[in-house]
């Protein structure tokens, strides 16, 4: 058995980065996926809080390579600053290579977005869905409980209809 990786997560080895299939709560994300930006890790960190929670390494291909983020320099702060209330960033040694594992929590109560545009991302098995629509998002605050049918104005109500 190996020693695992992460103070939060004891499920989190060596092993489990490399070879664990992508699922509704594990992402990998490597460095040379489409240049990867921090907006794009911003989008699947808010697809995980508006789903059930997960871990994101980002710095683990999807091949289960671990790749160093110290080769981002100047612009690792900006992965660092993703980091806000129902999410914690632990950064891991793995073979002297920096990974971070970006720790999300569910949220019931709650729709997140980005912030800089507002769009709203959903994680649905092993991907991000979105940005989602209007009538997404409202059956998503269903799902929640959020918003109950029972509240909803019925714009073409009668009372006339009622026994």
């Amino acid at each position: 058995m190996t020693e695992p990786l992460s103070k939060i997560n004891g499920i989190i080895t060596k092993n489990y980065l490399e070879t664990q299939p992508e699922n509704q709560y594990f992402e990998r994300k490597g460095l040379g996926e489409r240049d990867i930006k921090s907006t794009k890790i911003a989008e699947e960190l808010v697809g995980m809080l508006n789903a059930d929670g997960g871990v994101l390494a980002f710095g683990v291909a999807d091949n289960g390579e671990i790749q160093d983020l110290n080769s981002l320099g100047d612009k690792l702060d900006d992965y660092r600053k993703l980091v806000f209330d129902f999410i914690a960033l632990e950064e891991i040694l793995v073979d002297g290579k920096l990974v971070f594992l970006f720790h999300v929590e569910q949220d019931l109560e709650r729709i997140y977005c980005r912030k800089d545009n507002e769009n709203v991302f959903l994680r649905v098995a092993d991907s991000n869905r979105g940005p989602l629509t209007r009538e997404q998002i409202k059956n998503l605050e269903y799902d929640k409980n959020i918003r109950l049918f029972e509240d909803e104005v019925v714009p073409d109500f009668n009372e006339e209809d009622l026994d």
